[in-house]
């Protein structure tokens, strides 16, 4: 009887243990899949900078998304612009004004081998001087690109 006592004990306890091994176990796998997706997401995607001109007070930008994953919210994006070494970051205005930085027709998604034109007006814009910007993604992925003004 004390056998049979002490067996249903240990069953008992030993359920116990594995069902809070399992429940831990599978926390864990769903934090390492949250992380692969987040690791995966920001190796497929990469912008790339092609080309910028400027008009009197306004920098046109174009970039392209050569990456695999799509961009779904184009104005969650953060644009950095400056002189090499001094770069600001750029506020979104759909209406564009000084200082700001708005799409020339605004995308709802930026699919693989888009290409999108950024403008930024500012009126403190330098000839022959070297500038830089920095395009970044909402997932953190950004490309440079450094040019000087004609």
């Amino acid at each position: 009887m004390t056998e049979a006592i002490l067996i249903i004990a240990s069953i008992v306890v030993a359920t116990s243990i594995a069902g809070v091994v399992m429940s831990k176990v599978g926390s864990f796998e769903s934090t390492f899949t949250a992380t692969s997706e987040g690791q995966k997401d920001t190796m497929l995607t990469k912008l790339k900078v092609i080309y910028a001109a400027n008009t009197t007070t306004t920098l046109n930008i174009w970039t392209k998304n050569i990456g695999i994953n799509p961009i779904t919210s184009p104005t969650s994006m953060d644009v950095y612009f400056g002189q090499i070494g001094s770069l600001q970051k750029i506020t979104y205005s759909a209406s564009g004004g000084e200082d700001t930085w708005k799409f020339s027709s605004l995308p709802r998604m930026i699919n693989q081998t888009n290409t999108f034109q950024i403008q930024i007006t500012d009126s403190n814009l330098v000839k022959n001087q070297n500038y830089m910007v920095r395009i970044t993604a909402p997932n953190g992925v950004y490309n440079d690109y450094v040019f000087s003004l004609s």
